[in-house]
């Protein structure tokens, strides 16, 4: 059965032997993490630490981004940590902890739904911690509002990266 998809973004999906009739219109999440990458090279990081949903979204999305600076070079990752599918109460204060074990890696790439962006931007709020980390965030938080809304001061100065779009008359 031939699909086309608006929004699936799985690089896993690009696989023609197993998804033969399979199109999509959007790149897959590799081109993204090769974007965010680029953007961590313009800005002059050199350390950075990675987190992600757990799941195919965000697991796959850190797992291209590593690769690809694995590929461009000069780029460290001090560490990724990966948010449980149904986090425990108190995760997110654990993960702004461990993000704080390597503190001078204030750079975080962010493979997560919007659900727990909001979620870290709340525990580094709560941590005091707004301002201290600079944010790189994938599709899911994009142009959104939702993730941050009333944590503007955590989420300040953050990039967010987001295919083209463009409206379609009619």
């Amino acid at each position: 059965i031939p699909q086309i998809s608006y929004a699936s973004t799985a690089p896993e999906l690009s696989d023609p032997g197993r998804y033969e009739f399979f199109s999509r219109v959007v790149p897959p999440d590799s081109y993204q993490a090769q974007a965010m990458v680029a953007v961590v090279r313009a800005l002059g990081w050199s350390y950075v630490s990675t987190l992600a949903s757990e799941g195919n979204y965000g697991e796959s999305g850190v797992e291209a981004f590593v690769q690809s600076s694995r590929e461009a070079g000069g780029l460290c990752i001090a560490q990724s940590i990966k948010i449980p599918r149904e986090p425990k109460p108190g995760e997110f204060a654990k993960v702004i902890g461990r993000l704080m074990e390597t503190s001078t890696a204030r750079g975080v790439v962010l493979f997560a739904n919007e659900d727990d962006i909001r979620r870290v931007l709340e525990a580094a709020t709560l941590a005091n911690l707004s301002g201290h980390f600079s944010w790189v965030g994938s599709d899911s938080w994009g142009a959104k509002m939702a993730p941050v809304q009333g944590l503007e001061d955590a989420a300040h100065g953050a990039i967010t990266i987001l295919p083209k779009r463009a409206s379609v008359p009619g």
